[in-house]
């Protein structure tokens, strides 16, 4: 009789336990949705172009934004999920030259990923937005640029961080029909990525990327930057890329850069240059996956000129802070040995903070081909209400 009784007192504690259990767990699940943080943006962005000779002038305004949601911490793992729409209102554009990157109407799940953290190491996987220098989604249009991707990255080493991943899928800004853009494959086994930062000595900043797309290209990236201990803020950092097209048709090539600047209470000066190597005609420098790049010479309106075969790319810049408005002037230069060629381009940046949820943009290029049926004006305004 007193071992069914110890018997019946064991399950109903067992019992008792795992309803504890469980209940703390549902629980604690339940307060990770219900303390989740939402985030987002209501965007209106209205871009015109000007064009000498060879294209018809273009305009569009564009509607739309971006709604995140991202849970609170459970056991370690956290969901997050950003769903983008862009949406035309008018739009005049004979030749097409927004079809790649604005004349989209549609909506997109750019993220839905699992972020995992246990000790030093994280694991992020699903649709997400990822900014390493060869894997770098740009968000300068209504639809940013995302990926999807398998990464782990761990800080165990001290002053270090490493992150192995596999992306096998891009999202671009439209399918160029008309439509926001979808998730297509990259390559057929996707894109492998190791990089590697360091900053074990003081006010030094130590970058290394490695990506393969299997039977493709691969591509090396390496830059260093070092801050001077100065009021004036002073800096001067050095990158490389290296480029392995597998493809026998193709020739590999490389690119390096400088770039220096300082800061002068509320004004920045910085002065870059770039190089590729090859000669006319030659393949050019692989500058990874999305549209935003990690040159030294990127300059507004279009920075691939700098990744062709033997350009030389010279930029100055002039930065300042007055208030709520924040500005960027830069003149790049784009000497390239093909015939007309060259490209000389002026941009002009302006930000305007009319409170802490509300900005608005203004940015203005000028572009001076060597060839002046080419020459080009560009107009971007941008209103923005993050919430």
């Amino acid at each position: 009789m007193m071992k069914k009784i110890a018997k019946l007192s064991l399950l109903t504690s067992l019992s008792l336990c795992a309803f504890s259990v469980n209940s703390f767990a549902e629980n604690t699940l339940q307060e990770a949705f219900s303390n989740g943080k939402i985030k987002g943006e209501v965007k209106s962005y209205y871009f015109a172009q000007s064009f000498d000779g060879t294209k018809e002038d273009s305009s569009i305004w564009v509607n739309g934004g971006n709604l995140s949601y991202i849970t609170d911490e459970f056991y370690g793992f956290k969901f997050a999920s950003t769903f983008q729409t862009s949406h035309v209102a008018s739009i005049d554009d004979k030749d097409g030259v927004t079809k790649k990157t604005m004349d989209a109407s549609g909506s997109v799940l750019s993220q839905a990923y699992i972020d995992y953290k246990i000790k030093n190491t994280n694991f992020k996987l699903g649709r997400q937005y990822i900014k390493l220098p060869l894997i770098n989604g740009s968000g300068s249009r209504m639809i940013k640029e995302s990926f999807e991707a398998y990464f782990v990255t761990n800080k165990d080493i001290p002053n270090t961080l490493v992150s192995l991943g596999k992306v096998t899928k891009f999202q671009g800004r439209t399918d160029q029909e008309g439509n926001v853009g979808k998730f297509e494959d990259i390559g057929e086994k996707g894109l492998y990525s190791l990089y590697v930062e360091n900053k074990s000595i003081k006010n030094l900043k130590l970058r290394a990327h490695y990506t393969n797309t299997k039977d493709e290209v691969s591509a090396l990236y390496i830059d260093a930057k070092y801050k001077f201990d100065s009021k004036y803020k002073p800096y001067l950092a050095v990158q490389y890329y290296d480029t392995n097209y597998d493809s026998s048709s193709k020739k590999d090539n490389s690119l390096y850069g400088v770039k220096s600047g300082v800061s002068i209470s509320n004004f920045g000066l910085f002065a870059g240059y770039t190089k590729a190597g090859g000669n006319e005609g030659d393949d050019k420098v692989y500058k990874g996956i999305g549209s935003k790049v990690a040159s030294f010479t990127s300059a507004g309106k279009t920075s691939s000129p700098a990744y062709e075969a033997g350009t030389k790319t010279w930029q100055l810049g002039l930065t300042h802070k007055l208030g709520n408005l924040k500005s960027k002037l830069r003149y790049s230069q784009f000497d390239n040995p093909a015939k007309n060629k060259d490209l000389n381009q002026t941009n002009l940046n302006l930000v305007y903070k009319f409170s802490k949820n509300l900005r608005a943009h203004f940015d203005f290029s000028i572009l001076d081909y060597e060839d002046n049926t080419k020459d080009a004006t560009d107009l971007r305004t941008k209103l923005i209400y993050s919430f």
